[in-house]
């Protein structure tokens, strides 16, 4: 219920940031900085950022998923890398909206 309210305020207010913090898994994505979201709008660039070590990346949203129970983002192995995931296959990860 959380989620779905955060993505309607997202879809009525474009340009505001909003921070949330999001299990993350990796995947073989098309291409080096695309994130899959199941709701979040197909160019919506998000800032990712590994609170462990305080690494971050941008993506974009360009794949629908993750679709395993829990996980709510699903980041490229080249941003996985880029945050340090090491041999962890998920992560919680905090995100933030970029302006368009």
């Amino acid at each position: 219920m959380r989620l779905r309210l955060t993505v309607l305020l997202l879809s009525c207010v474009p340009y505001t940031a909003y921070a949330e913090t999001m299990v993350t898994s990796h995947y073989r994505a098309k291409a080096p900085h695309v994130a899959a979201h199941r709701t979040l709008p197909m160019g919506t660039r998000l800032t990712v950022r590994n609170p462990r070590n305080g690494r971050t990346a941008q993506v974009v949203i360009g794949d629908r998923g993750p679709f395993i129970h829990g996980r709510v983002l699903d980041v490229s192995n080249v941003v996985a890398r880029q945050l340090g995931f090491g041999s962890s296959g998920v992560l919680s990860l905090q995100t933030s909206v970029v302006r368009k």
